[in-house]
């Protein structure tokens, strides 16, 4: 059977031009609405490693020693291990991603109101954060063409990265003479209930696949209609389509 691949052409995948992350609510749903979600091009680094459970294995002896079969059963992914490090020191984004309690500027003072600080949830807080779905933007890249698309063909451009629920918390923070970074560590795993998306965009058939991560590819127009959000603090998430 021939491939149903956009065109017969091999695409690798580069950098980390931007990300975004969304609410989720108690059912794992986008929280659609006022302050869900961020889009930043500060991303510097991020790795995800699957956290892989090993399938059990059958080798029984007979009584003089010899080994009667050999059977495994498949190893499994449970859940993906999220690290990296975010250049810019965002309150409101700390918040979506780590939980914890922004600090606004006291009455009458030079910031009255405003977003000025941020500070880390207690062990013993109760908290209404369920998580975040948060999503990788790597450029595709053309075998033997580069970052030049192929004429007649209709590849993507972009590959979104899809962690559909993590729970992540700050990593450590360094006070040194150099940039000082937003570190993270955390965890990814199955949402069941993301369908289209927090900004009703998933590119593929149906809804987004209830795994713990997911690629998919974007067009050119569809990667810079998504850049156009990116800036500081919160944005407004469109409502549920």
């Amino acid at each position: 059977m021939p491939s149903n691949l956009p065109a017969p052409i091999n695409l690798g995948s580069i950098g980390a031009c931007l990300m975004r992350a969304a609410r989720l609510n108690a059912d794992c749903s986008p929280s659609q609405g006022t302050n869900g979600g961020i889009v930043t091009v500060g991303l510097v680094t991020g790795t995800a490693t699957p956290d892989v459970q090993e399938g059990a294995r059958y080798e029984p002896t007979n009584a003089c020693g010899a080994t009667m079969y050999s059977v495994a059963r498949r190893d499994k992914i449970l859940r993906w291990n999220l690290s990296g490090e975010i250049i810019f020191f965002d309150p409101e984004m700390m918040e979506l991603l780590f939980g914890g309690t922004l600090i606004l500027g006291a009455p009458g003072g030079p910031f009255a109101g405003d977003v000025i600080g941020w500070a880390s949830p207690n062990a013993d807080q109760a908290s209404d954060h369920f998580g975040a779905y948060v999503e990788f933007f790597t450029q595709a890249v053309v075998e033997g063409a580069g970052d030049c698309q192929v004429a007649g063909s209709e590849t993507p451009s972009w590959f979104g990265n899809i962690f559909g629920k993590t729970r992540l918390v700050p990593g450590e923070w360094n006070f040194g003479d150099e940039a000082h970074r937003v570190a993270f560590t955390g965890t990814a795993e199955r949402n069941p209930n993301l369908y289209d998306g927090p900004w009703n965009d998933f590119p593929g058939a149906g809804y987004i696949p209830d795994s713990p991560f997911v690629v998919v590819g974007y067009s050119q127009a569809q990667y810079e209609a998504i850049e156009e959000d990116a800036g500081a603090g919160y944005m407004d998430l469109p409502a549920a389509s």
